[in-house]
């Protein structure tokens, strides 16, 4: 007997001993109107006392077996659950290195047991949608990949296979949307963009690709990836001009390849559409400003040919002429080549076949090459000097049958002279193929 009982017990000894000194009389309790009991008011205090612990046993009795059974029965269903976690855990590793193995179709059937066992597995949901995409059941994926998401709507992994799911199925609308869950969840990381910036650009949205792009400009580190970034902005944005430009909203068109070029000065496809686009709005002016500048930023005589378009046609060939000029004298190497080459085909399309002779010969060697040979061997022509120009035709022939056939190795894609076993570049053997070909600078 412990010592809480004890006390306990004198202490409603003491007090059943002071009840009944002080009230000695008895009690009467009608049961009916003709039967009574007579009882000590001592015993009828005892009795209510023993009466209400023995209720207050009965009743911490009946919750203690009713806990008993209770607990009884939750130690069994978890002895359940962990020896079902067991065998998930096992099917999951099976199936994990039989995935790793490259036998997937043997590892969609355990899968399926995990979720037999487990049918709110959310990996194995997850898994086994993932593989079913890839074996081409894009219907069945969906379904567990929804699933997994109602079991877990915060779980990344679930949430990224789901989005994957729509866009297999080409469902543009709930990719995006379930892409917008996903940036809800993780703000910070740029990956969610990455997928965003997809979809944008399956659906040829090019200003919301832009958007997204610039998004994703500001979380990317490292100069040089910034700079690809800010490339690949410039021609979204390119792109959505040029969305406008065939819609003839020259207007609008106009802005958004100024903003192409910002992001990218090098961008040799917004500075020409943006000359094309200043024509047809009917600013010749700021076409050949365009071009220029196109030029001086990219150093492509594709903007050189454009402004030579516009002045022949507007009848100012003299005004392109300064301009190549000008363009040799700061030009370089192959540059310099090309533009000599322009400028002489201009020249003798004017019929000054002097200059062209003259432009070519200082700039070009037609000992070497086959073009400028034939620019000289028409130039002369038109001057009447049949020995010049058959001179320069059998130079070009010359070349021709000198350059016709020519050995190329088919691993590095070096050029030879004549056959030999190995590739002297990357020691390819056997790789030494005869291409016919031209050099035609």
């Amino acid at each position: 007997m412990t010592l809480k009982s004890i006390i306990s017990f004198l202490f409603l000894t003491l007090l059943s001993v002071y009840f009944a000194f002080l009230n000695p009389h008895e009690v009467d309790i009608h049961f009916t109107q003709a039967y009574s009991l007579h009882l000590p008011m001592v015993v009828l205090f005892l009795g209510s006392v023993f009466l209400g612990v023995l209720i207050a046993g009965l009743l911490h009795g009946t919750i203690s077996i009713k806990r008993f059974f209770g607990n009884l029965k939750v130690t069994g269903r978890n002895k359940r659950q962990d020896k079902t976690n067991r065998r998930v855990g096992i099917l999951f590793e099976e199936a994990e290195n039989l995935v790793a193995s490259g036998c997937v179709p043997k590892a969609i059937p355990v899968y399926e047991k995990i979720l037999d066992l487990s049918p709110n597995h959310v990996i194995g949901l997850t898994r086994l949608g993932n593989k079913l995409r890839e074996e081409g059941n894009s219907d069945r994926a969906l379904e567990l990949h929804l699933k997994a998401v109602q079991v877990a709507p915060e779980n990344l992994n679930a949430l990224y296979s789901l989005a994957d799911d729509y866009s297999a199925k080409a469902m543009h609308q709930e990719e995006m949307a379930t892409l917008g869950k996903i940036q809800q969840l993780d703000r910070k990381s740029p990956r969610v963009l990455y997928r965003l910036r997809e979809v944008h650009l399956k659906t040829e949205d090019w200003a919301l690709a832009g958007d997204i792009q610039k998004k994703l400009i500001s979380r990317i580190e490292g100069k040089e990836k910034k700079a690809t970034e800010k490339r690949t902005l410039s021609r979204y944005i390119y792109n959505n001009g040029v969305r406008y430009f065939n819609n003839g909203n020259f207007e609008v068109a106009i802005p958004e390849f100024k903003k192409a070029i910002r992001e990218n000065v090098q961008n040799l496809s917004a500075h020409i559409m943006l000359g094309d686009a200043s024509l047809e709005g009917g600013n010749g002016k700021a076409a050949l400003k365009a071009w220029k500048a196109g030029y001086e930023n990219t150093s492509s005589p594709a903007c050189l040919m454009r402004m030579e378009k516009f002045y022949r046609e507007s009848g100012r060939v003299g005004e392109m002429v300064k301009v190549y000029k000008q363009a040799i004298k700061n030009s370089q190497n192959s540059t310099r080549e090309t533009l000599s080459l322009l400028l002489g085909s201009l020249y003798l399309e004017e019929g000054n076949p002097q200059e062209t002779i003259q432009v070519i010969e200082e700039n070009t060697d037609p000992q070497k090459a086959i073009i400028p040979s034939l620019i000289l061997a028409d130039a002369y022509k038109q001057q009447m000097d049949e020995k010049q120009s058959q001179g320069a035709l059998e130079n070009a022939s010359h070349q021709i049958r000198s350059a016709i056939l020519k050995f190329q190795c088919g691993e590095c894609g070096g050029t030879l002279t004549e056959w030999v076993d190995s590739c002297p570049a990357c020691n390819a053997f056997g790789k030494i193929e005869c291409r016919p070909g031209v050099d035609s600078r």
